[in-house]
């Protein structure tokens, strides 16, 4: 913070000093000393959904932006005295505090697993993401596999009890029951809701579902070309959604929760940072982002799987190898580091 901001600050907090203000007031001058980008939220309820997922309901804090339904929200959580970041979609409906649906797969959801507990402190981001319901009314079909349900249910759980009679099929593919989240609450919106039918596919029971195939889609929703789509899940499951929508008139409208990784050559890279005067050895299966942060200077980011561009920064020399498509990208501009890796050797303006 330079003069002017310590004099501006200094002012403001005279003014609130000076007179009788709302509590709240106080934490929000002072507050906003630790940062301009986020607001805190408390946890005020975990509830076990799977033996390794949970849902975690907060309360929110001065700043926070209410979410869209299907919307996503970096969470930043303090592990090891470290504060990391993940981005989580929201599971709540619109309106009310939000709450995110976490399996236990990484440092950030492990924590939120296994040791968080109400009153824990997080840190949080605006909610983003396209991934939302359509501005007019129309026959949905929603395609999730695992926790690709978690985003479906924000948006089920607000469409349903404004439009009861809403036309809704959903199509969910888990391990098996005890896998399968939100299922008795999926039920139960379906009895209140006749509008809702959910089809659940348990792949040990029956084997991988092959989304791609017209006909095993048909025999679950028979009009599912006259349906606008939504597909949520691993990148594997989610192409093969989008291969069953070509030649339709719409896209389906998907969100993934992975990157599938194109083989690598086996070689190692190199990035330059040249306003850090830093270089950074990448390794054959990372990408930009990832040796970043290995190195301990992390770079912007987002959703980390391509779809938001929160992470892109000015490539300035050298080339980069897109890790979905093997796609060279050697142009000066902005580049998408959390997709990307130097081919073999790259320069940016950060």
């Amino acid at each position: 913070m330079g003069r002017f901001g310590i004099a501006r600050f200094l002012h403001t907090a005279a003014g609130i000093l000076s007179y009788p203000q709302d509590p709240r007031s106080f934490a929000q001058i002072f507050g906003a000393l630790s940062s301009a980008h986020y607001t805190r939220g408390r946890i005020t309820r975990i509830q076990r959904e799977t033996p390794d997922t949970v849902t975690a309901f907060f309360a929110v804090g001065e700043g926070w932006i209410p979410h869209q339904a299907g919307q996503w929200a970096r969470i930043g959580v303090e592990v090891d005295g470290k504060r990391i970041w993940r981005p989580y979609s929201i599971s709540a409906p619109e309106a009310g505090d939000p709450s995110v649906t976490v399996k236990a797969q990484g440092v950030v959801s492990e924590h939120l697993v296994h040791r968080a507990t109400p009153g824990d402190v997080l840190y949080l981001e605006r909610p983003e993401g396209q991934f939302v319901l359509p501005d007019m009314p129309t026959e949905l079909l929603f395609v999730v596999a695992g926790s690709g349900i978690t985003p479906v249910m924000s948006m089920l759980r607000t469409l349903m009890p404004r439009r009861p009679d809403h036309d809704v099929v959903l199509v969910y593919v888990s391990r098996n029951r005890q896998s399968c989240i939100f299922h008795d609450e999926i039920l139960e919106l379906a009895d209140q809701f006749p509008g809702l039918r959910p089809v659940f596919w348990f792949t040990e029971e029956r084997g991988r579902l092959d989304a791609s195939d017209a006909a095993t889609v048909s025999a679950l929703c028979p009009d599912h070309p006259q349906r606008s789509t939504y597909a949520c899940g691993p990148d594997s499951f989610v192409t093969a959604v989008e291969k069953l929508g070509d030649g339709s008139s719409t896209a389906p409208v998907v969100e993934r929760f992975n990157v599938t990784r194109a083989p690598t050559d086996g070689q190692r890279g190199e990035i330059r940072l040249e306003r850090s005067d830093l270089t950074v050895e990448v390794g054959e299966s990372e990408t930009i982002l990832e040796a970043a942060e290995h190195a301990e200077h992390p770079l912007p980011h987002g959703c980390r799987m391509g779809i938001c561009h929160s992470c892109l920064i000015p490539l300035t020399d050298g080339a980069v190898t897109n890790i979905r498509t093997g796609e060279l990208h050697r142009e000066p501009g902005p580049v998408q580091t959390c997709v990307t890796r130097p081919a073999p050797y790259a320069v940016f303006d950060v």
